[in-house]
C-alpha cells in the first residue's frame, strides 16, 4: 500500500482512465443482500487511531459447509479496537443456503469468531470428505473442523497452525506431493496497539496511516501435514524466503509449469513478489525475479495485494493477475510456459481502468458464459480523507468489471454492467460463485464498515455453459489442485480447483466454463494431482456434474 506521485489530468484522458463504456438497457447484475437474507455490516472498530490493522480487513466467500450441494457463505470480520466504542461485538457471520435464501447459523455452527479477521479458505486436512475453515487473523489463526453435525471443532492450536501472527490469505494444497493437503499461510507485518507509530502532516493538523515501509514484514508459513491433520512448520527449510521485506498477501497455489506439482506465487507489499517452483518432493526455490512475475515491466516492486490466475487468452497456460495500489495500475503477467512471464498490462487493456483505484479482491470468471475469461476487481483506498491529499484520488471507489474480446485483450464495461456497480464503497474481498445453480457467476464483495455486496448475474444470452464438482482420490476428496482441460468445437479452456485465492477470499471449488452457442458435446481431461489422468465426452451441458477420481487413471 504505497503512497505514490499524482498524475496531471491531462495524463489521465490520455490513457483512457476516464473513458465509460455505454449503459446498458437492463443490469447485468443485481444486488440482491437484504432480499436473499444476508444481513451483515463488516466493523473493524476504528477510532481515529489509525490503528494499522484498520487498512486491510476483510474477505469471505463460498463454501458448501453442509453438503447439501448448494454454495454457503462465509463473511469475516473486525474486532474491537483499544478505546473503541461498539456497542455489539463484531463476529464473523456464516449464511446457510435454503434454497436461495439465506439464514444465519454462526453461533449454532461455532464458526462466529470474534478475532481480528482477515480472510479465509477451505480444505480437507485430516482427509475425511468434509470441508474445514480455515480463518486468518491478525493474532491466532483458526482451524475449524468439520465433523458432520453441529458445532464445528476449533482444533487451530492442538493442528499446530494457530501461530500468533497478522496472518493475511491462506490456501490448502499438497505441496510435497505424499498425497494429504498442506497449507500455506502469508502474513503481513509486524504491528502492535500499543507501538503504532503516528504518522501525518502537523502542519495541516492531518493524521493518516502510516505507509507499509513503516513496519517490519513477516516470513509467510509453510506446514506441512504429517497426515493425520496435524502439521509442522517447514518454510524456512523448504526455501520460503524469511527476508523482513516479506510483507504477504495474496497467495495461489497452482502448477505453473504444467510438471504435475503444486508451485506458489504470493504477492508482496511494496517487495519482489515470489514465485516457488516445486521441485516435486515439496522443496522451493525461488524464481520471481527470473521469472518475469516478481516485478512490474519497469523492473520495480509495486504494492501487490491480491491475487488472480487464469488463461486469458486459450493457450492452456495459466496467467497471473496482481491488484495494486493506486497510480501502479494492476498488474497482468502472460504466462509464456516454462515459469517464464510477460507484463502485457498495457497491451491487454488492463492497465488504465485500475490507474486511480486501489485494488483488492480480482478473480477471472466468465461471466457471460461466451467462453473467454473476464475479471472483477475490488477497489477501495485505505486512507479516509485521501482527497486532502491527493485530490484525483478518493476513498470510496467503485469497482471494475473488464470484459475479455476473447484474445486476452479487456475492456472497462464497469458503467454498462448495471446500478449495481456505479456504487461507491471502500471493498475489500471478491469472491465468485453460482450461489444459486443458474449457470450464470455471482459475485460478493466485502466492504469495510459496511454492508456487503452480493451481486447477481442476470445477463440473458442464450450461451450455454457447464460445471463441474471434482471428488479426488482419498485425502483430497475436494479435488484440490484438479484441473480440467475442456474442449468445444475449436475452443479449449482450462480451470483448476483452488483453494483460497482473490484477496483473503474463497470462490466456489465447483469448475465453470462458458460454451458460447455450442449446445455440446464437450470433450474434458481431468489431471489430477500425482500424475493421473483421465478423459471422458460429455453430451449434456447447461448443468453441474460430478467427476468423480477413477482409480484405474493413467500416468500422465
Amino acid at each position: 500500500m504505497l503512497l505514490t506521485l499524482t498524475l496531471p489530468w491531462s495524463l489521465l484522458f490520455a490513457l483512457g482512465v476516464m473513458a465509460t463504456a455505454p449503459v446498458a438497457a437492463k443490469d447485468w447484475f443485481r444486488e440482491v443482500s437484504a432480499e436473499v437474507g444476508v444481513d451483515f455490516r463488516h466493523q473493524d472498530g476504528r477510532t481515529g487511531e489509525n490503528f494499522y490493522v484498520e487498512t486491510a480487513g476483510s474477505g469471505g466467500g463460498w463454501v458448501d459447509f453442509d453438503g447439501d450441494g448448494d454454495l454457503d457463505l462465509y463473511l469475516v470480520n473486525g474486532a474491537p479496537a483499544p478505546g473503541d466504542k461498539l456497542v455489539n461485538t463484531p463476529r464473523n457471520a456464516l449464511f446457510e443456503n435454503r434454497e436461495g435464501r439465506f439464514v444465519e447459523v454462526a453461533a449454532a455452527w461455532g464458526v462466529d469468531d470474534t478475532a481480528f479477521g482477515m480472510g479465509f479458505c477451505v480444505g480437507d486436512p485430516n482427509g475425511d470428505g468434509r470441508v474445514d475453515l480455515f480463518v486468518t487473523n491478525f493474532g491466532p489463526d483458526r482451524l475449524y473442523s468439520n465433523r458432520g453435525s453441529q458445532p464445528f471443532e476449533e482444533v487451530a492450536a492442538a493442528a499446530g497452525v494457530a501461530g500468533n501472527l497478522w496472518s493475511s490469505a491462506c490456501a490448502f494444497g499438497d505441496l510435497d506431493g505424499d498425497g494429504d493437503q498442506d497449507l500455506y499461510v502469508s502474513h503481513y507485518v509486524q504491528f502492535d496497539y500499543r507501538t503504532n507509530p503516528r504518522c501525518g502532516d502537523p502542519r495541516r493538523n492531518l493524521r493518516y496511516y502510516c505507509r507499509p515501509d513503516d513496519f517490519q514484514g513477516v516470513p509467510d508459513s509453510l506446514f506441512l501435514n504429517r497426515g493425520d491433520g496435524t502439521f509442522f512448520e517447514a518454510g524456512a527449510e523448504r526455501g520460503l524466503s524469511m527476508q523482513p521485506t516479506e510483507k504477504g498477501f495474496g497467495v495461489i497455489l497452482l502448477d505453473l509449469d504444467q510438471d504435475g506439482d503444486l508451485d506458489i506465487y504470493t504477492a508482496n507489499d511494496g517487495a519482489l513478489n515470489r514465485l516457488y517452483q516445486n521441485d516435486g518432493a515439496g522443496h522451493f526455490q525461488d524464481v520471481g525475479l527470473w521469472s518475469g512475475a516478481g516485478l512490474s515491466s519497469l523492473g520495480t516492486p509495486e504494492a501487490g495485494m491480491g491475487v488472480a490466475a487464469g488463461d486469458i487468452d486459450g493457450d492452456l497456460q495459466i496467467d497471473l493477475l496482481v491488484t495494486h495500489f493506486a497510480m501502479e495500475t494492476n498488474t497482468l503477467y502472460r504466462n509464456l510456459g516454462k515459469l517464464q512471464f510477460d507484463d502485457v498490462t498495457q497491451s491487454s487493456g488492463i492497465g488504465a481502468p485500475g490507474l486511480l483505484s486501489v485494488g483488492w479482491g480480482a478473480q477471472f470468471l466468465d461471466y457471460d458464459n461466451d467462453g473467454d475469461l473476464d475479471v472483477a476487481i475490488a477497489n477501495g483506498h485505505m486512507q479516509e480523507g485521501v482527497e486532502k491529499l491527493e485530490p484525483q484520488l478518493r476513498y470510496r471507489q467503485p469497482n471494475h468489471l473488464l470484459e475479455n474480446r476473447g484474445n486476452g485483450h479487456f475492456v472497462d464495461i464497469t458503467s454498462a454492467a448495471g446500478s449495481a456497480w456505479s456504487r461507491t464503497e471502500v471493498s475489500r474481498g471478491l469472491a465468485v460463485g453460482d450461489w444459486n445453480d443458474d449457470g450464470q457467476l455471482d459475485i460478493l464483495i466485502v466492504n469495510t464498515n459496511a454492508a456487503i455486496d452480493l451481486l447477481e448475474n442476470q445477463v440473458e444470452n442464450g450461451n450455454h455453459w457447464i460445471g463441474f464438482e471434482l471428488q479426488g482420490p482419498p485425502n483430497n476428496r475436494l479435488g484440490l489442485g484438479a484441473t480440467v482441460i475442456l474442449e468445444s468445437g475449436d475452443r479449449r479452456q482450462i480451470r483448476t480447483v483452488q483453494s483460497g485465492g482473490s484477496f483473503q477470499s474463497q470462490s466456489d471449488l465447483r469448475l465453470h466454463f462458458g460454451l458460447g452457442k455450442s449446445s455440446g458435446p464437450v470433450d474434458i481431461t481431468i489431471l489430477w494431482p500425482g500424475g493421473k489422468r483421465q478423459s471422458s465426452s460429455l453430451r449434456e451441458v447447461d448443468r453441474y456434474t460430478k467427476l468423480l477420481y477413477a482409480p484405474g487413471s493413467v500416468d500422465q
